[in-house]
């Protein structure tokens, strides 16, 4: 399999993740989206986005969620990323849907505040952003709480999801992660200490 994605996407850095803990070969394929052609994914996905996962067979899977679905679909015993059914599976969901939430909003204040020039930028849209992802993580450090590391060291999918939504704030917005938030930074540190999670730490380009 292929990943195409770019090193600071937390949405790619799920599927990168979830790929390495479920022990499947894949080549890390790495695109710029803001390069004028997208970086040449139209062809995979004529949205121009990231990631995408391209199968075996030639299929092009897109989106995080859809993509984690497949990788569930079709996992090895005892390698799924979410419960496949109950309570349980609801919750995870749940916490997933917070962090990729505050993932989203990251990435619009990457477009606002540091994409856009200074001139066209809106100094409130900017504030409301920041403010959505502080609210963000604040209800993820609560969750983080309860959130249990699994004694064989492979986290399932609520803890990657919130591990890279915490990663990629740290990396593009460091000033909204400087509030103390100790059980996510221990949540991260503990994670970044696996190989899945170190070999793929956001990177601003």
């Amino acid at each position: 399999m292929i990943l195409f994605g770019g090193r600071l996407s937390p949405f790619v850095r799920r599927v990168t993740v979830s790929l390495a803990l479920q022990g499947r070969p894949f080549e890390r394929r790495i695109v710029n989206v803001l390069q004028p052609d997208f970086g040449g994914i139209t062809e995979a996905n004529p949205l121009g986005r990231v990631p995408v996962l391209r199968l075996d067979d030639g299929m092009d899977l897109i989106e995080t969620s859809a993509i984690i679905d497949y990788l569930d679909q079709t996992a090895q015993p005892g390698t799924r990323l979410f419960p496949e059914t109950g309570e349980s599976r609801i919750v995870a969901l749940q916490t997933a849907g917070y962090a990729n939430g505050v993932s989203e909003k990251g990435v619009a204040l990457v477009y606002e505040a540091i994409r856009r020039p200074a001139a066209l930028q809106w100094p409130d849209w900017r504030d409301r952003l920041s403010q959505q992802i502080t609210a963000g993580l604040d209800h993820l450090e609560t969750l983080a709480a309860t959130a249990e590391w699994p004694a064989n060291d492979h986290p399932k999918g609520a803890i990657i999801a919130m591990v890279c939504a915490y990663d990629f704030i740290a990396t593009a917005h460091p000033a909204l992660t400087r509030q103390t938030r100790p059980v996510l930074a221990a949540l991260s540190a503990k994670a970044n200490a696996l190989p899945a999670f170190a070999n793929s730490y956001p990177v601003m380009s």
